[in-house]
Order: structure tokens, then sequence, then C-alpha cells
């Protein structure tokens, strides 16, 4: 039986995304990264208490809320312990145990819910969840019939982005890139969804979300995910930019008072009481520095016309005040730069270059470089995305959060015997996630991501390289 070797790009939203050994995809119906750990009884399911990555049958305890936790990357194969269909490959939890039956498609012969991809069975039929696109687990023939917009080996796939898409099916909001999952009363199974409590100058795209170009995405950053193809909205650094998802005030850019241009009155608002995540929204005319805005300085950038206004508070009506981040992000600045350990609102805020990162507190500061170190953040160190930290690990961060810990991933699957050479070939092991430091060494861990120095060239034994997709 062939199997597919692949090498998962891992980027984290609640948990990394990461793989285990690889399904037999004619079994399971459903090719993602096993993450089964054990046999019914012997792993915790998704919410229950953990200290360690193989107390879960997920493989994964989130280091925040010590809590075993879900992730769309991954799945338990059949026989191990499940909270939810979405738990496993199959998309089938029958009693706590994944089963090896993969889930019957919307419309198919069915004889109970938790038989059906959608979760419920009618009248001996099973019920879509969706009316428009195909939710995970359906049969497909192209991309474009998925929610997902990813079909492989005939189904419609989860693992497009490191998070899933509006409209798939979910069991948990954690799991959205939106981060809310709307359930039907009695119902396991859901919809993900994005807040909307409002106006913002972002057209939907928050994180992770499927995207057609820069246009589509709050951060105006459109790139590929991982080895799926698929163009997800990438991730700013720092503080999270207006219209993106947030979990609290404080991570938003705006609302550090501490900082020349911020201290406005910019929120984290929720659409309901209840959301997980909220939306950041700013109400002022001008934008705070970290913010999104519009960068006119070179008409080569693929994003020239947006919708984000050029009127950045440190410099109002100054084009000059809107720069592009070192991911292409176009952001304001509040001119002159911040020195290790004093606030910030994001990388290009910071003398050196360096991180901007949670302290203790979940205050963001310069971290610093060290002397003849390269400008990211080691294991255990704080984090608001993967680029901040070194190649090798992920950030783990809850959503809508600025607080996450820079941690390594769970391995990727071990080769197939049939399967040709590992994509991409690591030295060691150790590849680099969209917008960390690379180099010959530490390649980028997507093929379609290329290594690149200053000017957009290809690194070439230039000291500090990052994985990113010019942006002009």
């Amino acid at each position: 039986m062939v199997r597919s070797r692949f090498w998962l790009g891992a980027i984290s939203f609640f948990v990394a995304c990461g793989g285990g050994t690889t399904n037999d995809n004619d079994s399971t119906g459903k090719p993602r990264g096993d993450a089964s750990v054990g046999t019914p009884g012997t792993c915790g399911s998704n919410g229950q208490s953990c200290t360690a990555n193989g107390q879960c049958c997920s493989a994964l305890c989130d280091p925040n809320t010590h809590a075993c936790a879900s992730s769309v990357g991954r799945c338990a194969v059949a026989g191990a312990s499940c909270s939810a269909s979405t738990d496993c490959c199959t998309l089938v939890c029958d009693n706590g145990v994944c089963s090896s039956n993969t889930c019957v498609a919307d419309n198919g012969a069915c004889t109970s819910d938790g038989a059906c991809c959608g979760g419920k069975c009618t009248n001996g039929t099973c019920q879509p969840l969706n009316g428009t696109c195909r939710t995970s687990g359906n049969a497909c023939t192209s991309n474009g019939e998925c929610c997902s917009k990813l079909c492989k080996n005939g189904k419609c796939d989860l693992g497009s982005s490191f998070c899933t898409q509006t409209g798939d099916v979910c069991s948990n909001p954690r799991d959205c890139c939106g981060g809310i999952c709307t359930l039907a009363p009695g119902s396991t199974l859901g919809t993900c969804s994005v807040p909307n409590p409002g106006s913002t100058r972002c057209t939907g795209g928050v994180d992770g979300t499927i995207c057609g170009g820069c246009g589509d995405c709050c951060s105006r950053v459109c790139v590929p995910y991982g080895t799926s193809g698929v163009s997800v909205c990438q991730r700013a650094d720092g503080c999270h930019i207006d219209g993106d998802i947030c979990a609290q005030d404080r991570d938003c850019c705006g609302n550090d008072q501490s900082l020349p241009t911020s201290g406005k009155n910019v929120q984290c608002v929720r659409e309901n009481p209840g959301d997980l995540v909220g939306v950041c929204r700013n109400p002022m005319g001008c934008s705070p520095e970290g913010n999104v805005c519009h960068y006119k300085q070179d008409m080569r950038y693929a994003c020239v016309v947006s919708s984000a206004p050029n009127n950045c508070c440190g410099a109002t009506g100054n084009s000059d005040a809107c720069k592009l981040d070192q991911l292409g992000v176009p952001r304001c600045g509040a001119g002159g730069c911040r020195q290790p350990g004093d606030t910030c609102a994001f990388s290009g805020n910071c003398c050196d270059g360096s991180p901007c990162v949670p302290d203790s507190t979940g205050q963001l500061r310069c971290r610093g470089v060290p002397d003849g170190g390269p400008p990211c953040v080691p294991t255990s160190g704080g984090c608001t995305i993967n680029a901040d930290c070194c190649a090798g690990n992920v950030c783990h961060t809850p959503p809508g959060s600025t607080a996450g810990t820079c941690r390594p991933p769970i391995p990727p699957p071990p080769p197939a015997d049939d399967a040709g050479p590992p994509i991409p070939p690591p030295d060691g092991g150790v590849c680099a996630e969209y917008g960390q430091v690379c180099s010959s060494a530490t390649p980028c861990c997507a093929p379609s991501v290329p290594c690149l120095g200053t000017g957009d060239i290809l690194c070439n034994g230039q000291s500090v390289c990052h994985c990113r997709i010019p942006v002009k």
C-alpha cells in the first residue's frame, strides 16, 4: 500500500500542527499526521489535564493550560481514545474510541449521528453541515468543492492551514481560524466562523484563512502553507492589527500606553459575550504604531492598492511613516527605535531588528540580539508568532493572544519505503518555518517558500536570512 512521505509545516494557533506516523489513506480516508500514542484508557482526550505530550491521545499537551489539545494537522488512528470525531483520522468517534470506518458522506445512508461526516443522521440520511461547500471527510474531485480548499486523495481535508477554515467542520472553537465553532442544539459537530462585532479596515481575512491575494488578508500577506500548497493569510508579529482576532484589549495594536502613538481607544470587541475571541477595532481617526497601513513608497509592492488608510498617528499624512516589516506586513512606526528591554508594538520598533515578544507578565518588549547570536528566541522563550522562534521551535499561542512560548513541534512523520526523498532534506531534522532565520544548513520547511536575504535575493552566505515570499 503506497503511503506519501511529507514534512508538515508547523504553524501555531492554539498548539503546533505536526505529524506522528503517516496514516494509510485508503483505510482512514483522512491523510493527516497520526497523533495516536496509546489505546483507549491509556491516553487523555481533548480537554483532559496533562503535564506531558505523551499523556494525550493527540500527543499535544498545551503548555499554557496543561490540558490535552486537538490540532488540525494531527489525528488519532482507529482504536485510539477520542472526545469528538474531529480528533480521528476517519472522522468517526464511536463511544470514545476512533472507529476504523470512515465517515459517511453527506446524503449517504446512516444509522447513527456519529457515523456521518456532518455528525447528523436524520431519517436514515446524513445531513450536510454546509450547503455551499463540502466539509472535511466528504468525497471531492477538486479543491474548489471543499470548504478547506484542499481535496486530498479524493476527500476534503482539514489540513489546508494551521487552523480550520470558515464553514468547515469543527467540535472545538480553538481549532477554528476565527475562534468560533457554532453547534446546533444537541449536536457534537458544527462549523467554524469568524467574529463580526462591527466594521474594521480588514475584509475578513484573519490569520490562517484561505486567500487569493494580499488584499484578502488583514496582514496584507498571503502565502502558501506548509506542503498543502494552499495560500493562507500570514500572521503579523507583535501586537494584533486592526480586524484580526484577539483575546483581550492588550493584544491589539494601540492599547499599550507606554508607546508614543498608542494608548488610544483600541478594544478587543466580542460579537457575543461567551465568544472565545474578539476582533481588534480602532475607532480613532489615525492608526497607532504596529497597526497595518497603506504602503505607497514603492509601486512594485504587491498590495499597493489597499483598503488600509495612510494615516499613521506618529506622522499623520506622511507616507514615509508606513513601512514593510521583515515579513512584508505594512505597519505604522513612530520614528526612532527602541532599545532591548523597552516596550514595543512589533519587531520594527526594535533598534537591532530583534523580536518584540512578551515578558513574564505578557508585556511586549524588544528582546535584543545576543552577541554573535541570531535574532530569534530559543526554547521556552516568549513569542507572538513562529517567526520569533529559532528554527526547530514553533510558537504555541492560545487563540487571539500575543503571549506564546517557543517550543519544539511534534516530529514529522517517518519516511515511507517507496516515496522518494523527504521534502525538504533538513540537516539533523531541523527546518525553518515561515519568517524564521534560515540558511543552507537550515532550509525552509515549506518547499514553495525561499530562504531570502536583504533585497529579496536568495540567501548565499548572508549573515541573516529569513523564510519568506517577496512582496515586491
